[in-house]
């Protein structure tokens, strides 16, 4: 990844030395942060080597995403052989690259332990590649050597899995592989007949339906090359050239370092679908300077994290769950593109109008206009870093491209640009190194698929899918509002602990259905758990997003938690909204996707206005609770509660302004007399 981005203009923000000493002192320690997690993985755990080793790795780590953008182009071998490559160079890297702990990073021992599961990790991918075609003759009946190299192949998935994201995802791998084992022994509700050893491993390693499944096979076609885009993309500039748009579109308005926040990053986390790299990357600028302009600390780092959370949202990437929803349905991807948009556009417009109302509640002025970049000028200069994200979005509505050819040759335009731009034109040496880091970027997702297909592959085999159905329907009584509820419950506990693409997968088999059941169109259902998975990182008490941006900006974490939380309450109703009406999801005709965005903004906006008990003055409690329920009535796009909604917030809102200028006048006109008798 290219160096954090320090624009000159910050120089002229802050009119002193003291400020632009310290915002350049904040700039380089999140820079130093954040190059560290892109070379040592997992809190610096990764292992450090010279010379040749370190060339052979590197080598390595080279060859997998040249490989995949090859079989992209030309083609790809059988499905199970293709993942089976996938899956062996990431476990082949992790257990170079990552010792059983920190405490072992430089211990010998280990390093040889390792280089033995390393040659593991080849020896049953050789295998796959070799029998996969007798795989399927002989499913269910597994011989000798399929128990033997498939229960290592679990083993080193769960482990390499651990290495890399802690215990929290390899904790409920064993727990959902005790249960596919031990089902006689469970409560009458859990209860089922229990699987062999064969029968596992059959289901799990023998087939497609386990740790070869939907997720790695995601991970193995889409996912690697849309991680080489971003990173090829950032390494050319484009988030730069993101952030000065964004704050030469509005970094100068009231409260404007806050709206650039979100604006910049929810472009920037449409390239990289995580919100703790947004946090890292763009919170380095946006948060210092909040800071400067009067924003307090858990403020700062709450909005950056919210922004960054809702990035995910965004498409074409959704934080990588929209290829695996668009397989998972067996809709085209576009269609999960379309669909989400106006959700991801309502998130940010609620965020916009939050951040707005804070920054009027306490008075916060934006950057000086004339030291904001000129937008015709940023244009004029970079404009030539959004076509590779243009191309990929024709590619992929218009002519219906897939997912990962569509990828590949946006990598291929920003590789041309890069070329043609002599101003940061990569050498051989920068374009080997974004593969080496796309490939290392690509480990953690990769690893979390295969995983994850354990889980779903005991759902599977338990049929716990179709039990779990019917107990959330019996505990909601067969009504839609409280099973959305602990759906939402449900989605907000796994997030916590769960990669994003993981509890998307889970929740899609144990939750979405039942919501399909009760009459949910399945699109809305899969979007409704998906949202609330992401939106769990910042929600308390695990709310990893608002960690890492009160770790920049140097707030209270639960504080800043909180504060993210309150930021996105709208962002807690929006999934509610398109499930009730699925016109927000461009579903229907014209008239009613007109109808249902035009109600939903301001539902929004007057939901946000009661948190925020602000419209031009701070308003009393039972105006805030007046305006918030007219949000609430504004969000069925029904024409009798919209009229109703509508008619009281004008009215409130006419009345405010009323007030607001008459309390006004009265300051002038005391203002005017008192200085008249100052002066006679």
């Amino acid at each position: 990844m290219t160096r954090i981005f320090y624009p000159k203009w910050i120089d002229h923000v802050y009119f002193h030395d003291k400020g632009r000493k310290k915002i350049m002192e904040d700039t380089k320690k999140v820079e130093k942060e954040q190059e560290s997690s892109e070379t040592s993985l997992s809190d610096g755990r990764r292992r450090e080597f010279q010379g040749i080793v370190s060339l052979m790795i590197t080598i390595l780590a080279i060859i997998w995403p040249l490989y995949h953008l090859y079989t992209t182009y030309f083609g790809m071998p059988d499905t199970l052989i293709h993942r089976s490559i996938h899956l062996t160079f990431a476990l082949t890297l992790i257990f170079i690259l990552l010792p059983p702990s920190k405490k072992l990073k430089k211990s010998r021992l280990f390093l040889r332990l390792d280089m033995v599961l390393v040659v593991m990790s080849v020896i049953v991918g050789l295998y796959i590649i070799q029998n996969a075609e007798v795989f399927i003759e002989r499913a269910g009946l597994p011989i000798l050597a399929d128990y033997i190299y498939g229960s290592i192949g679990i083993v080193l998935v769960i482990e390499a899995t651990r290495r890399v994201l802690g215990l929290a995802l390899p904790i409920v791998a064993v727990v959902f592989l005790v249960y596919a084992y031990t089902g006689e022994y469970w409560p009458l509700i859990f209860s089922h007949a229990g699987n062999d050893h064969g029968q596992i491993i059959s289901s799990l390693f023998l087939s497609l339906d386990g740790i070869f499944g939907v997720a790695l096979g995601v991970s193995s076609t889409i996912l690697i090359i849309f991680i080489l885009m971003a990173y090829f993309l950032m390494a050319t500039g484009s988030g730069n050239f993101f952030m000065n748009l964004a704050m030469a579109l509005i970094g100068w308005v009231r409260g404007g370092p806050a709206k650039m926040a979100v604006v910049s990053s929810g472009l920037f986390g449409s390239i990289t679908g995580s919100a703790a790299a947004n946090v890292v990357s763009t919170g380095a600028i946006t948060i210092p300077m909040m800071k400067r302009l009067g924003y307090s600390p858990k403020v700062a780092g709450a909005v950056e994290a919210t922004a960054s959370t809702g990035a995910q949202l965004v498409p074409p990437i959704m934080g990588a769950a929209a290829f695996v929803m668009a397989e998972t349905l067996g809709i085209p991807y576009s269609q999960v593109v379309i669909a989400a948009i106006v959700p991801a556009i309502l998130f940010f417009i609620s965020l916009l109008i939050m951040v707005d109302l804070e920054a009027a509640k306490k008075n916060l002025a934006g950057v000086p206009r004339k030291e904001a970049p000129s937008f015709i000028k940023t244009i004029r200069e970079g404009w030539f870093h959004a076509l590779p994200l243009l191309l990929l979005f024709y590619l992929l509505l218009v002519v219906d491209y897939s997912p990962a050819r569509a990828g590949f040759f946006a990598i291929v335009l920003a590789i041309v640009i890069n070329i043609i731009n002599k101003k940061n034109r990569l050498s051989i040496k920068q374009f080997f190194k974004v593969l080496e880091k796309g490939a290392i970027g690509t480990m953690e997702i990769a690893i979390a698929c295969a995983c994850a297909g354990i889980i779903i592959g005991s759902f599977a085999l338990t049929g716990l899918g179709p039990r779990m159905s019917s107990i959330l329907i019996e505990l909601s009584q067969g009504y839609l509002l409280p099973l959305l509820i602990l759906a939402m419950i449900a989605a907000i506990i796994m997030g916590m602990s769960l990669p994003t693409i993981v509890i998307y997968m889970v929740l899609a088999v144990l939750v979405a259905p039942t919501l399909v059941d009760l009459g949910v169109i399945p699109i809305a259902a899969h979007l409704f758990v998906f949202y609330f998975g992401v939106l769990s990182a910042i929600v308390p008490p695990v709310a990893f997003a608002a960690f890492y941006g009160a770790g920049i900006a140097g707030s209270d974490p639960m504080k800043t938690s909180f504060t993210a939380f309150r930021l996105s309450t709208c962002a807690l109703i929006i999934p509610f909204m398109f499930v009730y009406q699925p016109s927000l999801l461009t579903i229907g005709s014209t008239s009613e996707i007109l109808l249902s965005i035009v109600t939903a903004v301001i539902g929004i906006a007057s939901i946000t206005i009661g948190i925020q008990g602000y419209i031009f003055s701070k308003i009393t409690t039972w105006k805030r609770l007046l305006v918030f329920a007219c949000g609430i009535l504004l969000i069925d796009a029904n024409f009798i509660t919209s009229i109703i909604g509508i008619v009281l917030l004008a009215l409130l809102i006419l009345h405010e302004y009323r007030y607001n200028r008459q309390s006004q006048n009265k300051n002038e006109n005391y203002n005017y007399s008192y200085h008249l008798k100052e002066v006679r």
